[in-house]
């Protein structure tokens, strides 16, 4: 009887910047965590990697390609790192009988740290001051009369789109503040006791209208794609301010600049944006009612080391032919 070929596990997770790599010591507890079903391979190079992707039946890597997808004819299952797939659910893997699991919440206290993070830019005046700090000069009685006023966070409304992972560790972060916490959610479900008001998909411009900050923590899909454009800004309060750590896509950037340089609102905290790196001639870089991060929410130096304990928990699954944890709704997109 001819002897079966080994099953085959392919981890391909090359990246320039030492944050984004598995920590010391993880590839080989992967390889003694899997090892009594699969064989792993580590390709060092792209060219070594298309060659093992011919027989893989599990890969752990950041995406697949659309020109690789064909060649994983074995493959049954993609982990990724990342936390959002709308970079990762191309065409041919859509259609392919390929599973999807994502890292989703590996980065979720970060994420609404830094959302925290650039609300208290915004109300307190900080990004006036860092501003003031590079140029050596003592602002405070322009930072005292700016507009809008310093404020406090205690008594307003956050509004979160999404309580998924994120949305609901920056609902607890605002409910600690002494905010009120209104959160929209795509479906039915029970109210978590931070969370002060729940609505559900279809009151979003009852959450938009109320909220003092409106925070976006929705995945970007192509039901959330361009999600606050001019009707949704026009529908704020004067006062508001927009909180996007979600993608840049949920948001109408032109839209958005006109809204900062008109008052339709009063502020935005960025951390995503329509196009990344952001381009040089963006309005956004110069407007003193603007505080921005160049997409580095997510990052942690736990983050490598939590999405390679989770697939090694999904292995576990896998073997045993259970639920996957985070796996992707390829219809949904996320």
């Amino acid at each position: 009887m001819p002897k079966r070929p080994p099953r085959r596990l392919v981890v391909y997770l090359p990246h320039r910047l030492p944050i984004w790599r598995l920590p010391e010591g993880y590839l080989e507890t992967i390889r003694r965590r899997a090892r009594a079903a699969f064989d792993m391979d580590v390709p060092l190079t792209e060219e070594a990697f298309v060659r093992a992707l011919a027989g893989a039946e599990v890969l752990f890597a950041w995406g697949l390609a659309r020109r690789h997808v064909e060649r994983a004819q074995a493959l049954r299952w993609l982990h990724t790192p990342l936390a959002g797939v709308d970079r990762v659910l191309n065409p041919e893997l859509l259609a392919s009988r390929i599973r999807v699991t994502s890292s989703r919440g590996v980065n979720a206290v970060a994420v609404a740290e830094q959302a925290l993070g650039l609300i208290l830019a915004l109300t307190r005046g900080i990004a006036d001051a860092v501003r003031a700090q590079v140029e050596r000069r003592w602002a405070q009685e322009t930072i005292y009369a700016r507009k809008p006023p310093l404020e406090e966070l205690r008594g307003k409304v956050l509004g979160i789109f999404g309580l998924g992972d994120i949305g609901r560790e920056l609902a607890l972060r605002g409910r600690a503040l002494g905010m009120t916490v209104w959160g929209l959610t795509r479906r039915t479900r029970p109210r978590p006791e931070f969370v002060d008001r729940l609505l559900i998909s279809g009151k979003q411009d009852l959450l938009i209208r109320n909220a003092d900050v409106l925070a976006l923590a929705v995945p970007l899909t192509a039901a959330t794609q361009g999600l606050i454009g001019e009707r949704e800004l026009k529908k704020m309060k004067p006062a508001a301010l927009l909180v996007n750590v979600g993608r840049g896509g949920l948001v109408q950037e032109s839209a958005l600049v006109r809204a900062l340089q008109e008052g339709w609102i009063a502020g935005a905290g960025l951390d995503v944006f329509a196009t990344e790196p952001l381009p040089d001639s963006s309005p956004l870089w110069s407007m003193p009612n603007v505080a921005m991060t160049p997409h580095t929410a997510g990052a942690h130096p736990q983050y490598m080391a939590r999405s390679a304990d989770l697939f090694m928990q999904n292995i576990k699954r896998y073997l045993a032919s259970q639920p996957l944890l985070n796996e992707v709704d390829k219809e949904a997109g996320y």
